[in-house]
């Protein structure tokens, strides 16, 4: 047998290939997982900020909840901090804010305010799908292939006060 300093380049080359996908794979996971709690820290956020202007707490105690304001008072705080997608207004369909989807496009983010007079309730909720760093199959419990869910219904009993 041939003995030389060249034998062991190829062995430590593919040893090196092997090693660098794992490691990858757990760098972008780790970051990927960050990123989403962020993400998703930032809707919570912002999902409390709107139930407080829905809720009317920032406008006139004897009208009715202020859901139209929601969407452009929250709109910058989640163009600051949603990584991986943009927010974009959604109207309620039939009373109701829309549940999340599958069929929803990847990288928007929806803001849905409704206020139920029946139940005396408002309800702020914060939907879509964020870009995922890591390979599909990773998802945080998502089942959409390449994205992660931000799914974020906040609700409270609102009360008008009669002059």
């Amino acid at each position: 047998m041939r003995q030389g300093a060249g034998r062991g380049d190829g062995q430590a080359m593919v040893e090196f290939a092997l090693v660098l996908s794992v490691v990858l794979a757990l760098l972008l996971g780790c970051t990927q997982i960050g990123l989403y709690a962020l993400t998703r820290g930032t809707a919570i956020t912002a999902a409390e900020r709107g139930i407080y202007i829905a809720a009317g707490a920032t406008g006139s105690p004897t009208g009715p909840p202020a859901t139209a304001d929601v969407y452009p008072a929250i709109r910058s705080e989640l163009q600051s901090g949603l990584v991986g997608a943009t927010p974009a207004p959604m109207s309620p369909v039939d009373g109701a804010c829309p549940p999340l989807g599958a069929s929803w496009p990847v990288g928007i983010v929806y803001v849905c305010a409704v206020a139920h007079s029946a139940a005396g309730t408002v309800e702020v909720a914060i939907r879509g799908w964020v870009s995922a760093l890591v390979p599909p199959g990773f998802g945080l419990g998502s089942w959409r292939t390449g994205a992660l869910a931000i799914n974020i219904d906040d609700v409270v009993h609102s009360a008008v006060f009669a002059p």
